[in-house]
């Protein structure tokens, strides 16, 4: 299969997100691997353009979107050091909630 015939990651998501069938456990697993891969490809949309393209920031992400900091700082993956994609990755009911948190939103 040629690069032009792969699904992107985000058509893969996409797809695995509207089935809704999966475990919570399994779509955080899944979106933090896609991630992974996604910064492999490339660096990762500044938390600002994420915002801009009508994303919503976590707690932290809208936090280090004011920070005086670089642009490099901005494209961090801020998911891959934060407890609720370690309580999401390995518990289907974590007790996360708060707002713009992709694994919040799973466990819904």
């Amino acid at each position: 299969m040629s690069d032009e015939q792969r699904p992107t990651g985000a058509e893969i998501w996409e797809e695995f997100a509207a089935s809704g069938d999966a475990p919570a456990r399994l779509k955080s697993r899944l979106f933090s691997r896609l991630n992974l891969e996604q910064k492999k490809e490339g660096p990762l949309a500044s938390v600002s353009e994420s915002k801009a393209a009508g994303r919503a920031l976590c707690v932290f992400e809208e936090i280090m979107e004011i920070a005086p900091t670089g642009e490099a700082i901005k494209r961090m993956n801020y998911c891959r050091v934060c407890h609720a994609r370690v309580l999401a990755e390995n518990m289907d009911a974590a007790p996360i909630w708060w707002p713009g948190c992709p694994y919040a939103d799973f466990q819904k």
